[in-house]
């Protein structure tokens, strides 16, 4: 064999063993090859999906006249009982000249309003700085909600702290000559058009809703008590009369139904703290609810009945969509559910003489890596999924048994045998 090809096969093997050889060192040492996820602070909101069917006591307001409806009140609106919420004009161009005429006098109003306040000195000027802020910020934000009926009220509201201001600051004596221009354009419409030849008014006092779907009265509002899981799932709209001007919903509790799995409402029915719906599609803020039902029986699934008291015009015309039920939203170290084990810590006591006493106590914790050296700390699980745990960094006195836990960044080892604490790994 060619001597230099002898050579080079002595080197390629030689090379491979020295390279088996160090692969084998640094398995055996290990340093043990634990693997390790360094504990980092992570945010969980602890919820239930469903889908949500909203209840409340609903009344439709009937039309039983043959002509044109202007409304006098908006969505959302409280009414009292027997209220006019619409005048009735034989055609549509009567109808809208007093509807522009209701607002131009809605404007008057609101700037011989402002006139009065200002005269009397009863509102400073950092209060109408602060009402200007609030109104501006509520302004955009129903802006990007995209709520046109909050819009207009927001809008309003603005433009009558400016005014103030104005008044206030001597920027402007007085809205007379806007409020003559206002009236003689009011008159005009009103001369130019037929009076009302009717009205609409409401059976109930509570808010009034232009918006009916066919679901009023689908479920008996006073039998909520006596609802069950059949009773849920058989619940469906009508078809609506073509003669009705909208309703009015009467009590400021309103509901919301839904079926969720069994063990969720196990979960739920243990829960003391605060509970909130999120709708997804009828306003992006959080309802306060709390539980007024929860039935559960040898179905997979249980009955769930909030209750509410909240109500903005989105949630006037909501009905059936999905929802999420909040359970509190948690905050701490994330931990992999496989680095959980049971071993013992020590604390240590001193009786009145300053004498030491050591105590043991096994405790769920993990085992972390500080350098070559295993330690096992004691953690307090204050939400869990199937894959990992939300550990609490500051648990509250008497929880931990030596007052020791783990920290952010720590290296929890998530795989490996013979642990223990004070183990080093060389």
């Amino acid at each position: 064999m060619d001597k230099l090809l002898f050579k080079r096969i002595l080197v390629a093997a030689l090379t491979i063993l020295a390279l088996v050889y160090v692969t084998y060192l640094l398995i055996s040492a290990n340093f043990e090859m634990y693997p390790t996820e360094n504990a980092v602070m992570a945010t969980v909101n602890n919820s239930i999906s469903a889908d949500g069917i909203i209840i409340r006591d609903e009344t439709i307001i009937p039309n039983n006249s043959s002509g044109i409806l202007s409304y006098t009140v908006g969505n959302g609106d409280a009414v009292e009982a027997n209220r006019c919420i619409a005048n009735v004009y034989s055609n549509q161009s009567d109808a809208v000249a007093n509807s522009q005429a209701d607002a131009l006098q809605k404007r008057i109003n609101a700037l011989q309003e402002s006139q009065r306040s200002a005269r009397s000195g009863a509102v400073s000027i950092d209060v109408i700085n602060n009402n200007i802020r609030s109104n501006l910020i509520n302004y955009l934000y129903d802006v990007n909600k995209f709520d046109v009926e909050s819009v207009k009220t927001d809008s309003d509201k603005l433009l009558g702290s400016i005014n103030q201001r104005q008044l206030l600051t001597g920027k402007i004596n007085n809205f007379d000559t806007q409020i003559a221009s206002l009236t003689a354009q009011m008159e005009e419409l009103r001369s130019s058009s037929g009076e009302s030849i009717g009205a609409i008014n409401t059976p109930r006092a509570g808010y009034f809703s232009e918006f009916c779907d066919g679901y009023e009265g689908s479920y008996d509002y006073t039998k909520l008590n006596e609802m069950t899981l059949e009773d849920l799932r058989g619940i469906s709209g009508s078809s609506l009369p073509t003669d009705i001007a909208g309703k009015v919903i009467a009590n400021v509790n309103w509901y919301v139904a839904c079926e969720i799995p069994d063990d969720r409402a196990a979960e739920l029915s243990i829960y003391d703290g605060s509970l909130s719906v999120i709708f997804s599609e009828a306003t992006t803020d959080p309802v306060p609810a709390k539980i007024y039902k929860l039935l559960r029986n040898d179905d997979d699934n249980a009955l769930c009945i909030l209750q509410c008291d909240y109500m903005d015009n989105g949630l006037l015309s909501a009905r059936r969509e999905p929802i999420e039920i909040g359970m509190g939203t948690y905050t701490g170290l994330r931990v992999s559910k496989r680095a959980i084990h049971d071993d013992f810590v020590t604390r240590t006591t001193y009786d009145e003489n300053d004498k030491p006493h050591k105590e043991q106590k096994k405790v769920q914790g993990v085992y972390v890596l500080y350098g070559s050296e295993v330690q096992f700390k004691q953690i307090s699980i204050m939400y869990s999924t199937k894959d990992y745990v939300i550990c609490d960094t500051s648990p509250k006195e008497g929880v931990l048994f030596n007052g020791e836990t783990i920290s952010l960044y720590d290296k929890v080892i998530v795989k490996g045998d013979d642990l223990y604490d004070g183990k080093v790994i060389s």
